[in-house]
C-alpha cells in the first residue's frame, strides 16, 4: 500500500465516524422473580433501535433466541428487552465511557 493510499484510507475510517451518532441504552433482564438492568454504550450511522434489539437479541450469545411479547427469551428461562435508547453528545459519550461498556 502507497503513502497515498494509507491517507485517503485514514480520511475514509474518519468520514465514517463522522457519520456515527453515539447512544446509551439499557437492557432490562428478567428470570423469574429476578429483574437487573445494564447500561451499555453504542455508535452506529444507522437504526439505533435496530443496533439495540440485536444487541439485546445476541445479550446471551445465542443466536436462537426466541422473540415474545415480553422481549427475547434465552434459553427458556430469561428474558432480555431493550428498555430505552437515548442519543448523547460525543462529549458524554466520551466521559461516559470511562465508565460503561462500549458495545
Amino acid at each position: 500500500m502507497e503513502r497515498g493510499d494509507k491517507k485517503r484510507k485514514r480520511h475514509t475510517n474518519k468520514m465514517k465516524n463522522q457519520n456515527k451518532k453515539h447512544y446509551f441504552a439499557t437492557i432490562e433482564e428478567r428470570q423469574g422473580e429476578y429483574e437487573h438492568t445494564t447500561k451499555y454504550l453504542f455508535k452506529t450511522a444507522g437504526d439505533p433501535f435496530e443496533y439495540a434489539d440485536k444487541v439485546s437479541k445476541t445479550w446471551y450469545g445465542d443466536e436462537e433466541s426466541e422473540l415474545t411479547d415480553n422481549g427475547h427469551l434465552h434459553n427458556g428461562e430469561i428474558i432480555s428487552k431493550t428498555d430505552e435508547v437515548k442519543k448523547i453528545s460525543l462529549e458524554h459519550f466520551n466521559v461516559l465511557k470511562k465508565y460503561l461498556s462500549v458495545l
